[in-house]
Formats: structure tokens, sequence, C-alpha cells
């Protein structure tokens, strides 16, 4: 299992760092490995998403459900895909007038050991710039 986890204080507010994680459809705007991005349904707390990723020039499908707390926290969990298990969480915490700690952390796992070998140390690299990728993103379109 591959583990990730990150927290960071943001010159940002949280809501607008919530909103740029919650823009999935966006994400192929400002993720690199990111191809494509959709959301297959939506109800009051809860979200069903495709994404397709590009890791070392291959394409990988995959699907999650993810549960929200508008403002506060996004907790991310496959529901099908190339991943034996894959999890993942951001939270989000206004300090500041313009400030706000935030947290990332992600666990996975392929399902095939060969391309857990081949991927894993691409999708590990993409685990370590996210949270700067969407710090990025929310600058971009405070500007």
């Amino acid at each position: 299992m591959h583990s990730f986890e990150e927290t960071r204080i943001l010159p940002c507010n949280a809501k607008d760092m919530y909103s740029a994680v919650m823009d999935i459809e966006a994400y192929p705007d400002f993720l690199p490995w990111v191809a494509d991005a959709k959301i297959l349904t939506r109800e009051s707390d809860t979200l069903s998403a495709e994404l397709v990723a590009e890791l070392a020039g291959v394409r990988y499908s995959f699907k999650t459900v993810d549960r929200f707390m508008p403002g506060k926290l996004v907790e991310i969990r496959l529901q099908d895909g190339p991943f034996r298990f894959l999890e993942s969480l951001w939270s989000f915490e206004q300090l500041g007038e313009d400030s706000c700690s935030v947290h990332f952390s992600i666990e996975f796992e392929f399902k095939n050991m060969m391309l857990d070998m081949v991927a894993s140390p691409v999708f590990s690299a993409v685990c370590k710039s996210m949270v700067h990728a969407f710090e990025k993103r929310v600058t971009a379109i405070k500007e």
C-alpha cells in the first residue's frame, strides 16, 4: 500500500480551496495527469465521479464516490478502476481572513502487481504535487 499525507497553511480562503477540489470537471484544465473528469451523479452530500488518469503514457479510468461537508471536508473512495484500494481525504480549516489549513491524505494500491510497480512511482509523484496544484488553481481563479 502506498500513502502520502500533507498539511499546509495556505494564503487563501478555505471555501475557495474546497470549491477548487469540488470542481471535478475542471481537473483536466489544471491537473496534467487528468485527461478527463466528469460528475456522474450528485446528491445532497455525495457524488460519484469518473476520472481518466494518464500515467506513464497509459490512460486509466476510475470511478469514485465522494462524500462531502461543504467548505470543510471531501472524502473520496474507489468505486471501480485499476486500483485494488484508493481512499483520499481533503479537510479545510479557515485560520484567518485570508489563510487556511489544508490537509490532504491518500492511500492507494493498484490491482495488478506489475501495474503497481510501473504506475505507483508516477502516481506517488502526482500525489505529492496535489496540494500545490490546487493552491495554484485558486490563485489563478482569483487573479
